[in-house]
């Protein structure tokens, strides 16, 4: 009986009851060390589980609340729990661990993982001049619309309005299709989602450190 090695009570509790219990009462690390999907660890429903994983949606317990959040210390805290990386990291057991640790992570270091996305946004750009001068020429040309429209106080439902729009449009296609800044938007976004999930889903519920 398996599940009775995490959940003692599980003959008059389902799983699934006490473990959103912990959850709402706080025993993250509990569930953390809990072994939630047996499927996976005895070599079975390979297929179901990978199916599993391309539907989760790691950003869908995020909130706007979420977003404001400063980042945490990076060495003591972001990157080492302060018990060394065998403390730290570990490979997910199951498709229901990894979101489990993919939904907490995300909400504890929303911070640090916008700084990530940021500096891996910087640094592809900047392997790709062309590209940062087609984001900065983008910046400035509906900019300067927008500046032009309010000083001259173009009506928006107007000829006028809907002609400036309509040459943003082909100036911001030509500048994606020139300086090729759709592939450095796409290659910075990949690279910045595979370090995220990679690191959420590897990176174990600890206590935070105080």
């Amino acid at each position: 009986m398996p599940s009775f090695v995490v959940n003692p009570l599980s003959l008059c509790i389902p799983q699934s009851s006490f473990e959103a219990w912990l959850k709402d009462k706080g025993f993250l690390e509990i569930l953390e060390k809990c072994t939630l999907d047996n499927a996976i660890i005895a070599g079975q429903g390979s297929f179901v589980a990978l199916c599993k994983l391309l539907k989760l949606n790691p950003f869908e317990s995020l909130t706007v609340e979420d977003l404001g959040k400063k980042p945490v210390p990076w060495t003591a805290e972001f990157l080492d729990c302060g018990k060394g990386p065998a403390e730290t990291y570990s490979w997910p057991m199951s498709v229901t661990q990894v979101k489990f640790r993919m939904d907490e992570n995300l909400k504890r270091y929303t911070g640090n993982y916008l700084v990530l996305i940021a500096i891996t946004f910087a640094c592809v750009l900047y392997k790709m001049p062309l590209a940062l001068l087609g984001v900065v020429s983008l910046f400035g040309l509906w900019d300067g619309l927008r500046i032009l429209i309010n000083t001259f106080k173009i009506q928006r439902h107007g000829v006028l309005f809907r002609l400036l729009v309509a040459l943003g449009n082909v100036g911001t296609m030509l500048l994606l299709m020139y300086c090729r800044v759709a592939l450095a938007l796409i290659c910075a976004a990949a690279l910045s989602f595979t370090v995220l999930v990679l690191h959420s889903s590897m990176r174990k519920i600890t206590p935070p450190n105080t």
